[in-house]
């Protein structure tokens, strides 16, 4: 029988046979891509050196973590074959998209790039059920929650094509983007299109009209759905972090905040934000202090952090906020991968292989890679020099003043841009007060009724001060609401924590529990009373020429008896190809 160290080496042996031979091919059959079956060819000769020096010197040389992922893919030969294959897969899949001809059907790479994103996780997906014999929730709880997203999805689905009422500009040209990128032919997900963002966040949007129709309605049921989703990551995340008073709280603020509602019910990918964010730290979480299956979990979560760079920019945060997290454990002293570098490289391998196509697409268009940075940033624009030639203020005073829009978003500035323009903060003020006990409880770390983990503290003032920071005040108009929309889940969260330690100063149980769900059920009201009485009517979503647009349509739309031609005027204001 083969030992461990034995099967390694014909592992070995065997990748650097399959990698020179594969460079060959390209040499014989494709010497167009001859530079590929170079870098074939030089991975096949350097595990062939490796192979040669364990066996020279004694198969215990070269540094430990090497031998450790060497004895665990020849213990597993099988997930190895299928984590060899899920990665060339994904990074041909890449290579191929940027050598594909204009006009050409890109279907098949990104079926090739999905299937090896799927078999990198199949290989490393536990082989028993990850709870077994066990039901992880009370049979109560389960039925609780599954009500809570029924009623999230209900609230953001119901009269899609009525509520908002307008259907904005940039609604309609991301509608029409991802009917054009659909073809047939399927257009390059892995690039970029409509204001630089990427190409894959349309097609999506674009499946989703096919699933849903070619409506209004059938357009913005993806977004419904990604808020509804974003209920559940939250719960699951805040439950993790604080306990599940906190976590039910969490998840009652984003399933019926009204800024979490009115982004689920656009056809616009920002409420992608609000699901990344805690569907990445919630697996980050559970690879990192779990014990069992940590580099699948860890893999998973760098596959949602590489799904978070094709959507809306505010998503890409999400991906500092894990650095500087794991940046904080390892200077404290609580090095995550101390002895764990299969979990680091699991970590980092599904957010490169996830990102792979379009970091080529950027490699070749390094323009397109800060296009919208140097749209909105306020030093890529050259708006401090303007302000300051306008206003007389010095640069300090004006970055002071965009940092005090931001952090008041919550109580004090409105959204001053027409992607909502509700005319109230982004919080109502029941929240807004939670969110204040909240920070105080997590900042000062007095919390006496909850149990925060260790890393609760810091994660969440890492991520709330990234958003508030980097995605409004070191951009231009603050507090641009479509901007902030990934801060909605650590906002909810952080309120759940204030809302939780407010209401254990109750004597009985009976007393925390009751004022806990009645403090909630007045929040869910004030929210939903906002939200469909009072800012629906006004329908000042999309700004006036979208209202103008939508009335426009729906006269067309009822006109009865023959129609005349009709002439539109409307420049310099609106134009009728423009959303």
């Amino acid at each position: 029988m083969q030992t461990p160290e034995k099967r390694a080496d014909v592992l070995l042996v065997f990748l650097s046979l399959l990698l020179v031979a594969l460079g060959e091919v390209y040499f014989l059959w494709l010497p167009q891509y001859v530079w590929d079956g170079v870098l074939f060819c030089a991975l096949g000769a350097f595990l062939w050196a490796v192979t040669l020096r364990r066996t020279r010197e004694g198969r215990r040389s070269g540094p430990s973590w090497l031998r450790g992922l060497l004895a665990g893919a020849a213990a597993h030969p099988l997930r190895s074959g299928l984590m060899v294959l899920g990665a060339l897969l994904a990074l041909s899949a890449g290579v191929g998209a940027r050598r594909a001809p204009a006009g050409a059907d890109f279907s098949s790479y990104l079926r090739a790039w999905a299937l090896g994103l799927f078999l990198y996780l199949l290989a490393l997906a536990p082989l028993r059920p990850l709870t077994p014999g066990r039901i992880p929730y009370p049979q109560r709880a389960t039925i609780l929650l599954l009500l809570l997203v029924l009623s999230a999805f209900l609230t953001r689905a119901l009269a899609l094509d009525e509520i908002p009422a307008n259907f904005g500009g940039d609604e309609g040209t991301q509608a029409l983007e991802a009917l054009r990128l659909l073809g047939p032919p399927l257009k390059d997900p892995f690039a970029t299109g409509w204001y630089g963002v990427p190409n894959l966040s349309f097609v999506i949007a674009g499946l989703g009209m096919h699933l849903f129709g070619e409506t209004f309605s059938g357009v913005r049921m993806v977004s419904a759905l990604a808020g509804t989703m974003a209920v559940l990551a939250t719960f699951l995340l805040a439950r993790t972090l604080a306990g599940e008073p906190v976590g039910w709280a969490a998840a009652a603020f984003v399933a019926f905040g009204h800024y979490a509602i009115h982004f689920s019910r656009l056809a616009s990918n920002q409420i992608g934000d609000a699901l990344i964010g805690p569907l990445s730290l919630y697996f980050l979480l559970r690879g990192l202090d779990g014990e069992n299956c940590r580099p699948f979990y860890l893999a998973l979560a760098g596959v949602i952090l590489g799904l978070g760079w094709y959507l809306y920019f505010g998503a890409r945060l999400m991906t500092v906020v894990v650095g500087l997290y794991l940046a904080w454990r390892v200077l404290t002293g609580e090095n995550p991968f101390r002895g764990r570098m299969p979990d680091l490289a699991a970590l980092v391998t599904g957010l490169a292989l996830t990102v792979w196509p379009l970091a080529l697409y950027y490699i070749t268009h390094p323009v397109d890679f800060l296009s919208r940075y140097n749209q909105v940033s306020i030093f890529a624009s050259g708006w401090p020099q303007q302000e300051m030639a306008k206003t007389g203020h010095s640069a300090l005073s004006l970055l002071l003043q965009q940092f005090l829009k931001s952090v008041s978003a919550f109580h004090v500035t409105p959204d001053p841009t027409f992607w909502y323009r509700p005319g109230i903060p982004l919080l109502d003020p029941v929240s807004g007060l939670f969110l204040i006990l909240g920070l105080t409880t997590v900042w000062g770390k007095v919390h006496r009724a909850v149990r925060c983990r260790r890393e609760c503290r810091p994660l969440l003032l890492l991520w709330f001060w990234s958003v508030v920071l980097l995605g409004w005040t070191l951009t231009e108009n603050p507090p641009s609401s479509q901007r902030g929309v990934g801060v909605i889940p650590v906002v909810a969260v952080l309120a759940a924590v204030g809302l939780v330690e407010l209401t254990s100063l109750a004597r009985s149980e009976v007393g925390r529990r009751a004022i806990l769900w009645g403090l909630l059920a007045v929040v869910v009201v004030i929210n939903l009373v906002f939200y469909f009485v009072v800012y629906t009517p006004r329908r000042v979503y999309g700004n006036p020429t979208a209202e103008a647009a939508d009335v426009l349509c729906d006269v067309l739309e009822t006109w009865k008896g023959p129609l005349s031609p009709v002439y539109f005027d409307g420049a310099p204001f609106m134009y009728w190809d423009f959303g």
